[in-house]
Formats: structure tokens, sequence, C-alpha cells
């Protein structure tokens, strides 16, 4: 920008005719002005928002919420909850960010591109299940059985409009064992992704990427560990984007779920996770909501990190919106 001289002939600035000074009245210097300044604004609001995140520890729960959110509800194994009661396609071939930029421009037909998930594949698909195969205790059509089961919790959880948007848990109640439906039931929106009706999703499938595993315990036990995370685009309407950020958030899931020989039914043991550019008030009603809907959020600036896209990395622990 070209430096504007405001002072008088002996070096002094002319407080009294500043406004009217000529240089100052040029339109190209005052467009130049503007645009600067609000390219600085967007850059501080975006640092301010970077990472916004809320926690939820242990069977009681403190709520702290943010646009990227940390999130971790580790109940009590399946057994000592019984003794209360008596886890498409990619698009572009190019290599995706492991961040969300800070600053880039949205296609709404295609919002993915320029994050992390660019590349991942839409829906379940992007989520890697094990061959069936004898483990423990456990034939191979009983493993099968369990693994069945676990993909179908995975799409109730984070993938089903009844659950997104209809916030009904009763279809993933019913993979789980009796003596513990209730106990989930009363925090469903802890254990279950619940979205808020407005704004709408954008006409285009979630992506998601992660894997499952699935280790013995014992001979009539088995423990099926997920770790994936959950890409949605929100419709921005009106709302002014200058980041993909601004209408994506990121849900990584860890979860532990329990079979066991002779039982049709599923145990949840663990599930934490982290949010990531999420709104901060929506998020502590236990709702994700994309992070422009809350445009003059300003919290301290945290810094993206890879767990937070990527599953294969540790979870990210730190907080930004109390």
């Amino acid at each position: 920008m070209p430096v504007v001289e405001l002072t008088d002939e002996a070096g002094r600035v002319d407080e009294q005719d500043i406004e009217n000074h000529p240089e100052l009245r040029d339109p190209d210097w005052q467009r130049h002005a503007v645009k600067e300044a609000w390219v600085d604004y967007r850059r501080d609001r975006r640092r301010a928002k970077l990472g916004k995140r809320l926690a939820i520890t242990a069977v009681v729960a403190a709520v702290l919420a943010g646009a990227g959110v940390a999130f971790y509800y580790w109940g009590k194994t399946h057994a000592e909850t019984a003794a209360d009661a008596t886890s498409g396609g990619g698009t572009s071939t190019t290599t995706a960010p492991s961040v969300i930029p800070e600053f880039a421009r949205v296609d709404l037909s295609h919002p993915f591109d320029k994050t992390p998930a660019q590349n991942w594949r839409e829906g379940i698909e992007g989520v890697s299940f094990p061959a069936a195969a004898k483990v423990g205790g456990f034939s191979e059509k009983q493993v099968a059985t369990a693994l069945d089961q676990v993909k179908q919790a995975i799409v109730l959880t984070s993938l089903d409009a009844d659950v997104l948007q209809g916030h009904r848990p009763d279809k993933f109640l019913a993979l789980l064992a009796p003596d513990i439906r209730n106990q989930v039931r009363t925090d469903a929106d802890r254990y279950l992704t619940y979205l808020t009706i407005d704004p709408p999703l954008l006409p285009v499938p979630a992506r998601m990427s992660g894997a499952v595993t699935m280790t013995p315990r014992g001979q009539q036990e088995l423990v099926i560990h997920v770790d994936y995370v959950t890409a949605y685009a929100f419709d921005p309407g009106s709302h002014t984007i200058t980041s993909p950020g601004d209408m994506e958030p990121f849900i990584r899931v860890q979860a532990d779920f329990v079979a066991e020989r002779g039982e049709k039914y599923l145990y949840l043991e663990n599930r934490g996770g982290y949010y990531s550019n999420i709104a901060c008030e929506a998020s502590k009603r236990n709702l994700i909501a994309p992070s422009f809907t809350e445009p003059d959020f300003a919290g301290p600036s945290l810094t993206q990190e890879a767990g937070q896209y990527d599953p294969t990395k540790p979870l990210p622990t730190e907080d930004n919106c109390g």
C-alpha cells in the first residue's frame, strides 16, 4: 500500500484536515485500504477460531464447548454396568493437506477439496474392516456377525439421518445389550452425533477415514476397537466463507465394542474423540453446528494438530472454548 503523507511543511500532523487529505480521498487507495483491513480482520478471527473444542470426561461428563472440540466419555466396562443394573469414493488424486487451510476458495459442489478429507471415501466405505477369521473362542462366522454389527453401529452413530438430524437413538440402542440401553439412552447425545437441523447439510455424502481392529479377551469376549473421522459439509447459505473450516466439522470417534459368545447384542465400553471446526454455543447442548453460525467467536488461538483429522495420530487433548 502506498504511504500517505499527512504532515505539513513543519512535519506536524494536520489533524483538522486529515479526512480531506487528497490521497486519502483517492478511490483506488480507499479500496486498497478497505481490502487490506478486511483481510487482517479475517486472519485474526480465523486464528482465534482454529481448534475450538469440548471435553467430556468420565461418566460425569463436564461440558466445555468449541469449534474444535475434544470429547471423552469413557464409561464403565460392560461387566460393571451389568452389575449395576442386577465403529464411497474419493475425488481428487492430488495430495490432501494435513490440516484445513486458513484461507481457501470453497467449491460447494466439491466442498471437501483442499481439506484432509479431499481423498477420503464416501460414508462407511472410508472405514477399513479386518477380514473375518477365527479369533480366540470365536468362529469365523461369529466374528463376521460381530463385525457386521459394529459396521451398523458406526453407520447409525455417524451417518444415519434419523440419528444425525432426527436425534432418534432407537436403532442404535437396538444393537446394544438390554442391560446398558437405558444408560446410553440417558446420555444419547454424547454417544451419538447429533447435528443441528438449521443450517442444513449440503447434498453431498459425508466423508470418512479410519479403521477397525479386534482383540480377543479370553475365550468369551471379542473387543472391537474403532477409530475414525467423519467430515460433514453444511450449506453456508448467504454466509461469507473464507475457508472450508467455516462450514465443515470433522468428528473423530474412538470406541470399544465388545461381543460375547452366545450373545446377540453388543456392549459399548468406551467412547471418546475430538470435534474440530464446530460452534461453541451449539456444542454446549451437545449439538454439532458449523463454526460460521457464530462468526463473532473470539478465543485463544490453537495450532491445528494432525490427530484432529488423522485417526492414526494421537488424539489432541487441549481446550480452547470453556
